[in-house]
């Protein structure tokens, strides 16, 4: 899986279907699956049906991504 591009939180819109989020992070539907799944985002259905993802949700399933593979030194020692 390629490196996720940046994306600027603040011009983010409030839902994501699950296509657009596939665009969006530049990866197939299967590796969004399995990033959801590793990460325990789960899509969510809007008021009109359509499937996706809060802006919560992609902010933090962005971030795991954005940061995967980075050295974690210190991650279980808060004080490191």
């Amino acid at each position: 899986m390629s490196k996720i591009p940046y994306i600027k939180y603040a011009e983010m819109k409030p839902f994501y279907t699950i296509h657009e989020l596939c665009d969006l992070f530049r990866m197939g539907k299967d590796d969004l699956r399995d990033a959801c799944k590793r990460y325990q985002v789960e899509p969510r259905q809007n008021e009109i049906g359509d499937w996706g993802f809060v802006t919560y949700d992609v902010r933090r399933l962005h971030n795991k991504l954005y940061h995967e593979g980075e050295a974690t030194k210190g991650a279980d020692d808060p004080w490191a």
